[in-house]
């Protein structure tokens, strides 16, 4: 269908548009408008008559209204019904766009005349509505949301938070759609910004601004609290109230009786908020909530400095001056406001900025175009599960972390956690170990009612406990004989490090063939698992992503040295001999026996999410084995088939690697040119000496490109979309 202008537009019902002008209402007249007419045909399905912007979303497609449940119960399950079953089979995909789905009609009408693509789309992370009715809702929302992938077949939202909201148990395809804005629109404009101030009076003022609905969950009483306060302060400021809802009354009473209100303008709903914008001088969000936060959006994008309440989603801060504090002091809001107040900043265009991070409504829209006419080329609807164990607190803290990871990465992406209830291990008594023995049948027991066929399973491997590989290699038969298709994604092969002991050898011998799909970390682990008996697709990892939201740090050649990780002899008995080695060395991690040698500094435990900031150096080296001269002993030949966190965790820190040149990791970091291959650390110092400062300096800008990739969890997806391709 896509590309071809001869075929018939895909058909698609909307639901979700109100009376009132709000968020969803602006989402769909930013989309659908923007959509191609001769690729997708919208129509409209109201439970209000009239809508908001009416005449805007009947340029877009067809409106059919029937009447609102609340209003008259049974004349709506009639008109509904009669919907569904005239005009149910013209429609490709029914898209439900809702706050809370507390009523399912739509969705089930869907599913039962057969529409093949049925879209929930949630749009807020809470119940806004704190009204008896309201309750009613909320109530009906809970007990429904169980039941949402009986009718649903993908669910979108707006922020991960929402899409929890809507179905707690995770268990659709899901995917996050950014509320997208024109930004060309709000770009700011001096002379915008010289009219409304104008038209306002308020040319000599510090203009305070906020656009949301006035109810509950925006939150605008604890703002005028905190108005008063900076009010008391500085008596230029005045606030804007941009927007309209059952709290107007209310608000308004409380200006007057805090005194302030000559100085608070409430300007109702509005279709020029984009003008409006350019006469403030901050914008404000105390919210209870946020789905998203799209006002905060559009006043970024106006290049305005924007003050948020710690409940909007981090997300939704892109440009450089947005600060987050919890709404619970109006005092301490009022002096944030004075403080970002007096900075004058100019005014910066932010419109590229918002753009480049794909939330500019012309490319946000294709892509939405392009998905939806792909949802309709989807052969199937697979339920994605990842399975992760309950790691104990002291375990490892690099592994710790990268599971810890693909589990943020995996939910992203749509997968539903699924949480093993045994433990890790057992202490060694009889009794412990019946309860693991009866924990682990559990785990999978649950496992095979909860899946159904078509359904993918993912395991990070090594499965824990790993004395439970029997009862899991059994259950991985049994998921398959139901449709389910299994996959591992592999940290470590415990066996080669001599951990684990026969059940090591066990659960990787016998279990890992027995998955349909693995993602490893490289060739040469691909080519070990087939010589044990390993047949299925594998897909390659290279290097584990490294999440991180703080600054990459630029990094200078010096002859200052990182090694980070576990630093025990057994490990890294290198380490014997590198104060041997005339550079100075900076050595983080645990296990560290004591060195007597004026090179070596050590820092000790750093929390791995925050290793990539501090670390200090120049290089990091990535080494294990006994010996400075290549990869030697059990971990040495080990490091020939692993690629190690701590390689994720330099680059994320924009650090440039040495590797030994045998290691698994050598072709990535050749091809990359993110370091340096070497056949003994005994060759670092000179290297150093005789580097051109260019030539370390493509590889620390490589490092960071690289690095800006493992933050944002971007070889995780790759290797997940990949793993989702295979038959």
């Amino acid at each position: 269908m896509k590309g071809s202008m001869t075929m018939k537009p895909l058909r698609v019902l909307v639901v979700g548009w109100t009376a009132t002008t709000g968020g969803i209402e602006h989402f769909l007249m930013a989309y659908c408008g923007k959509m191609n007419r001769e690729r997708i045909q919208f129509d409209f399905l109201c439970r209000f008559s009239p809508i908001a912007c009416q005449k805007e979303a009947e340029k877009i497609g067809k409106i059919y209204t029937i009447t609102r449940r609340s209003s008259d119960v049974m004349r709506y399950y009639r008109e509904i019904n009669d919907f569904f079953r005239e005009h149910g089979h013209e429609y490709d995909i029914i898209w439900d766009n809702e706050c809370m789905f507390n009523d399912m009609t739509p969705l089930k009408k869907a599913a039962e005349v057969g529409i093949p693509v049925r879209i929930a789309h949630c749009h807020n992370p809470q119940n806004m509505d704190k009204s008896v009715i309201g309750h009613v809702q909320g109530f009906l929302h809970r007990v429904n949301h169980h039941s949402l992938s009986r009718y649903a077949n993908v669910l979108w939202a707006c922020s991960m938070e929402s899409a929890k909201w809507a179905c707690p148990a995770m268990d659709l395809p899901c995917e996050v759609i950014p509320n997208a804005i024109d930004a060309q629109m709000f770009r700011f404009s001096e002379q915008v910004r010289r009219e409304v101030r104008e038209q306002y009076g308020l040319e000599d003022c510090l203009v305070v601004g906020h656009v949301g609905r006035l109810q509950y969950q925006k939150n605008q009483t604890f703002l005028l609290d905190a108005f008063r306060h900076l009010h008391e302060r500085e008596e230029k400021a005045r606030l804007v109230l941009v927007g309209d809802g059952p709290d107007l009354t209310e608000l308004e009473a409380k200006a007057v009786t805090l005194g302030i209100e000559r100085e608070v303008l409430f300007l109702g709903n509005r279709d020029d908020v984009n003008r409006l914008l350019q006469a403030f001088d901050l914008f404000v969000m105390p919210s209870h909530f946020e789905g998203f936060g799209m006002a905060a959006l559009e006043a970024q994008a106006a290049g305005l400095p924007c003050l948020l309440s710690a409940s909007v989603p981090r997300e939704t801060k892109l440009t450089r001056n947005v600060e987050f504090i919890p709404a619970e002091d109006p005092a301490i809001w009022a002096e944030h406001m004075l403080n970002m107040l007096e900075r004058h900043e100019i005014r910066r265009d932010e419109a590229q900025t918002i753009a480049d991070a794909g939330y500019d409504i012309a490319g946000a829209a294709q892509r939405l175009e392009d998905k939806l006419i792909a949802l309709t080329e989807r052969k199937r609807f697979q339920r994605r599960f990842l399975m992760t164990p309950k790691t104990s607190a002291s375990g490892v803290p690099a592994l710790n972390k990268a599971r810890a990871d693909i589990e943020q990465i995996a939910a992203e992406m749509g997968y539903a956690p699924f949480v093993l209830h045994a433990p890790d291990s057992a202490n060694g008594s009889v009794w412990q170990a019946i309860q693991v023995g009866a924990k682990t049948l559990g785990d999978w027991v649950r496992a095979f009612y909860r899946m159904r066929q078509g359904d993918l399973l993912l395991v990070q491997y090594p499965y824990f406990p790993v004395k439970g590989y029997g009862v899991a290699r059994l259950a991985l038969h049994l998921l398959r004989w139901k449709g389910v298709k299994t996959a591992a994604l592999v940290h470590d092969l415990d066996s080669l490090r001599r951990i684990g002991g026969s059940a090591a050898r066990g659960s990787d011998q016998l279990l890992l063939p027995g998955f349909e799909a693995l993602i490893v970390h490289s060739q040469r682990m691909e080519s070990y698992l087939r010589t044990v008996g390993v047949t299925c697709p594998m897909i390659l990892m290279e290097a584990f992503d490294c999440l991180s939201e703080g600054e990459i740090p630029v990094r200078e050649k010096s002859r200052m040295v990182a090694i980070a990780g576990n630093l025990a002899a057994d490990k890294s008995g290198y380490l014997k001999d590198i104060g041997k080695v005339p550079l100075e060395w900076q050595l983080y991690g645990t296990n560290w026996p004591g060195s007597g040698s004026t090179r070596i500094e050590y820092h000790g435990e750093i929390a791995p999410e925050k290793l990539p900031e501090t670390i200090s150096g120049a290089f990091g080296i990535v080494w294990d084995g006994d010996s400075l001269d290549g990869l030697t002993g059990l971990y040495g030949a080990y490091a020939m088939l692993n690629s190690p966190h701590k390689l994720s965790t330099y680059l994320a820190g924009g650090l440039p690697v040495i590797v030994a040149k045998n290691a698994a990791t050598a072709d990535f970091v050749a091809r990359e040119q993110v370091g340096v291959v070497l056949n003994s650390l005994r060759e670092l110092p000179e290297l150093i000496r005789t580097m051109p400062e260019e030539d370390y300096q493509r590889y620390a800008a490589n490092a960071r490109r690289v690095g800006a990739q493992l933050r944002a969890g971007e070889n995780t997806k790759r290797a997940l979309r990949k793993l989702e391709e295979v038959e």
